[in-house]
């Protein structure tokens, strides 16, 4: 485990969907979204050393944005979920919520671009990139973004169904899958391209690499009808075109602890990320961060083309 938030300050629990940057050679940003006292979504980022990344140089500890302005689609909180850098800057994509009263919340995706002098995020569009429309008529969310060889590519979360075991609501999501010419007018593929194993999983927080075989995804799977089987676990899957998946959960290469831990309930939100001659995996843990951010070291370097 790297870290969990004190409780102090502004933002109280919870270190959600790390997403590691480089800064320089003795320098890993991770950032991640945690939670104030209201239980809003909001982002931030601790500094760590990439050869210990357990070695925690600074944690900053204001979030990096605010919630939108009300009724906008992000006026409940702020997940920041992949970062890239294209042309003039870096630009992070994100969940953005909306509490609701039937259900219990919508998400949509916008756009926010980093701002290096002040240190902190903004709003590119005070509207999302994607919403609920005919394609997503549930939700859109968590979206992971890369530019392929010149090409705009996003695997994210789109819901197909809100259930309500014992009475509480419950979204069944899973992966989709878009395109682009530019990173923000997006053309999603019909459908997801990640199956359901089972009825009433959900699948979430996509992180994709390209490898010289195709495309490694590892993500996070969980069942929703009891609180139990709605602790996650992570997933895995491979493609040769980054369309057409096959799931391969059994050499995720990653469980929970064996024993009582920050992770032994539960992992989460992996990010994959190559150091010199290491591969590792970021991710959440127990109560979907609430115990805190670590990592994993594979045990060999994996053949990562840079995108």
């Amino acid at each position: 485990m790297i870290y969990r938030p004190s409780g102090d300050g502004v933002l109280k629990t919870h270190a959600t969907r790390p997403i590691p940057i480089s800064i320089s050679e003795h320098t890993l940003r991770l950032f991640y979204s945690s939670r104030d006292d209201d239980d809003r979504m909001l982002p931030t980022f601790i500094d760590v050393d990439p050869r210990n990344p357990s070695t925690v140089i600074t944690a900053h500890d204001r979030p990096l944005i605010g919630v939108g302005t009300p009724g906008y689609f992000d006026d409940s909180g702020v997940t920041v979920t992949s970062a890239l850098q294209y042309k003039d800057g870096l630009y992070f994509y994100y969940s953005g919520w909306k509490r609701r009263r039937v259900v219990s919340f919508d998400l949509s995706i916008g756009v926010l671009r980093w701002d290096a002098n002040d240190q902190c995020l903004r709003r590119i569009y005070k509207g999302p990139l994607i919403g609920q429309d005919r394609s997503h008529p549930l939700l859109a969310a968590a979206p992971f973004v890369a530019n392929d060889s010149g090409r705009f590519k996003m695997w994210y979360c789109s819901g197909t169904e809100w259930k309500f075991p014992a009475g509480r609501p419950e979204p069944n999501y899973t992966i989709f899958y878009a395109e682009s010419d530019d990173g923000l007018t997006w053309i999603p593929r019909d459908g997801p391209v990640i199956p359901y194993a089972y009825d009433g999983e959900v699948i979430s927080a996509p992180w994709v690499v390209k490898r010289s075989t195709g495309y490694s995804m590892w993500y996070s799977t969980r069942g929703s009808s009891s609180d139990v089987d709605k602790r996650y676990r992570i997933g895995y899957a491979e493609s040769r075109d980054g369309v057409s998946w096959e799931r391969l959960d059994g050499v995720a290469g990653i469980s929970t602890s064996s024993t009582p831990d920050w992770d032994s309930e539960m992992v989460c939100y992996p990010a994959i990320w190559n150091f010199e001659d290491v591969t590792y995996m970021f991710y959440s843990g127990n109560h979907v961060g609430r115990g805190g951010i670590g990592y994993a070291v594979a045990d060999r370097k994996l053949d990562i083309v840079e995108w």
